[in-house]
């Protein structure tokens, strides 16, 4: 029974190897036959494919948009009010407040002087001799402010001078007004006494007026330094003569204190 068994396999593997050697190679270019779906994978009764696809539809270009408008950059105005200082803030780099500016033409006091060239001219309107003299001028004034760029002074306005060998000099003491015309330029007049002294001769006295111009160079914070120019005349009585003595001054260099 063995042996039967055998006989019958080993027949078995050699008719199915000749029936492999008689069969065809595979064409590796040929589609294979469709493989038969089972029902439960099969299409539907009726169903058809669907239709290829044609040529896509020609799509207009993508329209463009102008850039969107932003707000420039920046915080607006708070919609909250604050109420204002009651007082200023306090300046913590210094200790005390700079001061006020100050009016140099607000003066309540004055006090000056200076010196300068001038001369004195003589005229005797009896005998109508007139002599001038070129000498030594000087100005003196003390007061206060009526109100700013308004001054009344005491003013003294006189000249040294010599006549041959004698020296003379008048002296007028007046009460004047001062006027700043501008901050600088100002200008003055007033009416006093003057006197009139030669060597030795008795002292001789007469009515004066004077009037003057005079420009500040320099105004600092309670000073200025000024030149003036100044004519003083007077009327003397010298012993039943009328004479008129005038002395002025071609330039004062004065220092002023207020």
């Amino acid at each position: 029974m063995k042996r039967l068994l055998t006989v019958l396999t080993v027949l078995f593997l050699h008719t199915a190897a000749a029936r492999a050697q008689q069969s065809p190679p595979p064409d590796p270019g040929a589609v294979p036959p469709p493989q038969e779906l089972p029902p439960a994978y099969a299409p539907p009764p009726g169903y058809a494919p669907p239709p290829a696809y044609g040529t896509p539809p020609a799509y207009s270009a993508q329209p463009t948009y102008p850039p969107p408008a932003y707000p420039p950059p920046g915080y607006g105005p708070s919609p909250y009010q604050y109420a204002p200082y009651r007082y200023a803030p306090p300046n913590y780099y210094s200790y005390s407040a700079a001061p006020p500016p100050r009016n140099v033409l607000d003066r309540p006091f004055t006090l000056g002087g200076g010196i300068g060239f001038g001369g004195l001219t003589f005229n005797d309107q009896n005998t109508g001799l007139n002599t001038r003299e070129g000498g030594l001028s000087y100005t003196f004034r003390l007061g206060f402010g009526l109100c700013p760029g308004l001054l009344l002074l005491w003013d003294v306005e006189g000249v040294v001078a010599d006549h041959g060998a004698s020296t003379i000099s008048q002296t007028a003491n007046l009460a004047a007004l001062q006027l700043f015309v501008t901050r600088r330029l100002f200008l003055k007049g007033g009416f006093g006494i003057a006197e009139g002294i030669q060597d030795n001769f008795p002292t001789q006295w007469g009515a004066a007026g004077m009037g003057g111009i005079g420009y500040e160079l320099v105004q600092g914070w309670n000073w200025s330094f000024d030149i003036e120019a100044s004519v003083t005349g007077a009327h003397l009585n010298n012993n039943g003569n009328d004479q008129t003595w005038t002395n002025w001054s071609f330039v004062n260099f004065a220092l002023n204190f207020f």
